[in-house]
């Protein structure tokens, strides 16, 4: 193994660390907070403009669609150019496009303002797990990504504060939401523009000088000695094609592609669903009034903490496969328990609204929606992020990790744009069923094509053997 990483494995947790952590972390608040803003902003958009469900379906899920084009550019253009390549400009496009989106005059202009700005997000969200993972020492890699992923929640719970705020303007509280949710991508892209190349991807180009000057800056306890000596055992890389998107799909990589996509894909697929449309969930459940269905939404936001703190603290030591299991299986239970109280309204009410819950019931159904959110926030809700960024070696880490996202959009825009429809059709009892059933069926995959990673080296050349379920503790 290459002394240069040997040292990055071993290094102790330094301020460029952080520093970087956070450049990745507050990212991915952005993108926590919009797609909770849109949620939000749907309830005044749909008064104001007399929307229609077609037209709520494109709003939801424009970022979505954009998210999917820049997570397979940006995994790309960050393998073959570096990672810093657009680590940047993926953060000015989401600045810009937000901005945009507070002045769009109608329907088509929003929906074109806010696919742009999921071409931004969709590009982050590779670098951002790349980013850390190539960096973090391999004994605090997990935690370190699953505590900067859970600024994501951060950002959902600021969306529904600043939501619940600007719901009392009915006129322009909407526009001031995309506003606000721009503005703290100005810090992100200056705090970006300070932090260097990652040192993986300089020694997969031949560049060992300038991976060991990055190191120096991690380690400031490596003599100029110890790097003279260091840099004199680096073997330089041999030369070789570029690995094709395709080189997912085939051995040995085949059964990490799996892993890392399809229970994703089923998560985003539940978990946009009731992120997305809380508030008109809220709604179908018995929450009668806006501010009681945006307050009941930033209640289920902020119970994330109570799975993602343990997960964080834990993650390096129980590992990610079975955390991502008992989420999935737990959040599938907890739905099916929403699901079962949801058929029982009060016969002795009556509202033109929809059905009337008995005060025992709604307490039945509200906790049993904390206990589906604690549940996702244990697992997968992190873990798929996590692995995704460890399971490919350098050539195809960003381009593997944004091949999953991309594919696990596609489970967020089927969830936005089509299931609304099919919770109308099916009544939302039957249709919480259905999301019970597509979180169950995440845990089997996951146990399916189960690879480990907690504390063990980033692979940094290609194997050349299928990997198999391990049986071992991590190291």
């Amino acid at each position: 193994m290459s002394q240069i990483l040997q040292r990055m494995d071993q290094a102790r947790m330094s301020g460029l660390h952080r520093r970087l952590a956070w450049a990745a972390g507050l990212g991915i608040f952005l993108d926590g907070y919009d797609l909770v803003i849109i949620g939000v902003a749907l309830v005044q958009l749909h008064s104001l403009w007399h929307l229609a469900s077609n037209q709520i379906g494109w709003l939801g899920s424009a970022a979505l669609a954009g998210s999917f084009v820049g997570a397979l550019a940006g995994g790309r253009i960050a393998d073959r150019l570096g990672r810093k390549a657009i680590y940047i400009i993926d953060l000015a496009t989401f600045f810009v496009a937000a901005m945009l989106c507070g002045l769009s005059w109608n329907i088509d202009s929003l929906v074109i303002f806010r696919f742009l700005l999921g071409v931004g997000i969709g590009a982050d969200y590779p670098l951002s797990a790349t980013y850390m993972a190539e960096f973090i020492p391999a004994r605090q890699r997990g935690a370190v990504i699953t505590w900067a992923f859970g600024l994501w929640m951060v950002g959902a719970i600021v969306a529904g504060l600043v939501g619940y705020v600007f719901l009392y303007d009915a006129a322009n509280g909407w526009r001031w939401m995309f506003i606000l949710g721009a503005l703290p991508a100005l810090l992100v892209v200056y705090l970006r523009g300070t932090l260097p190349e990652s040192p993986r991807w300089y020694l997969r180009h031949n560049q060992p000088e300038a991976a060991a000057a990055v190191v120096a800056r991690l380690d400031p306890t490596i003599t100029p000695d110890q790097m003279e000596r260091i840099l004199a055992q680096e073997k330089m890389v041999l030369p070789r094609k570029k690995m094709p998107l395709g080189r997912l799909f085939k051995p040995p990589y085949l059964r990490a592609t799996l892993l890392v996509c399809l229970p994703w894909f089923l998560m985003d697929a539940v978990g946009y669903y009731l992120t997305v449309y809380t508030p008109l969930v809220l709604s179908h459940l018995g929450f009668r009034t806006h501010h009681a269905q945006v307050l009941g939404s930033a209640i289920l936001n902020a119970s994330f903490i109570i799975g993602y703190v343990p997960l964080a603290l834990w993650v390096d030591r129980i590992g990610r496969i079975w955390p991502q299991i008992l989420g999935f299986l737990g959040g599938g239970a907890a739905l099916l328990a929403v699901a079962l109280a949801a058929m029982h309204p009060d016969t002795g009410a009556v509202s033109p609204a929809g059905p009337v819950f008995s005060g025992s019931v709604l307490t039945i159904i509200f906790g049993s929606m904390l206990a589906a959110q604690i549940a996702n926030s244990f697992g997968p809700g992190s873990t798929t992020y996590l692995l995704a960024s460890e399971v490919y070696p350098t050539d195809l880490r960003a381009t593997g990790h944004g091949f999953a996202t991309a594919f696990s959009r596609l489970g967020a825009v089927i969830s936005t744009f089509f299931l609304p429809a099919v919770a109308r059709r099916m009544g939302t009892p039957h249709f919480l069923m259905l999301l019970a059933v597509l979180s169950a069926c995440g845990g089997v995959l996951t146990w399916l094509f189960r690879v480990e990673t907690a504390r063990c080296p980033l692979e940094q050349e290609e194997t050349v053997a299928e990997r198999s379920a391990p049986t071992a503790n991590p190291r």
